[in-house]
């Protein structure tokens, strides 16, 4: 069975129209998930998969791992594009800034911000086309 990340991402893929590669080397720990090419610029997603908390005060913080976050700190310094996506069973939310990374939205604010996975699709290919 699928783990619900996996889903998550294949369901955003079905919409993506730039070249999109999942990353997966047991070997080298913290790269992310997807890498996007586009016309423009390229872009790297580490996405994170959650069940929204029902009370909305509760805050929703991406769970990098130390390593995860590293990785991407040092391209993100290096000039390189990078987003955390953190999806759920209604849709997703993009956090394109270090500072969210770490201190994430509480629920009515991810809520607020949620869009479908068909809206990231369109919002990774806008970026890296336009």
């Amino acid at each position: 069975m699928a783990k619900p990340e996996n889903s998550f991402i294949s369901g955003v893929h079905k919409y993506v129209q730039a070249y999109a590669m999942k990353n997966h080397n047991e070997y080298v720990g913290g790269v992310a998930d997807c890498w996007y090419s586009g016309h423009v610029r390229d872009l790297w997603v580490e996405y994170k998969f959650i069940v929204v908390p029902k009370r909305d005060s509760t805050m929703i913080v991406p769970e990098l791992s130390p390593l995860q976050l590293q990785w991407l700190t040092e391209r993100r310094s290096e000039g390189r594009h990078m987003w955390v996506v953190i999806g759920c069973k209604e849709g997703g939310v993009m956090m394109c800034r270090p500072p969210e990374w770490k201190t994430g939205v509480n629920a009515a604010t991810f809520r607020e911000r949620v869009v479908t996975r068909a809206q990231l699709a369109n919002a990774i290919d806008t970026f890296v086309s336009k």
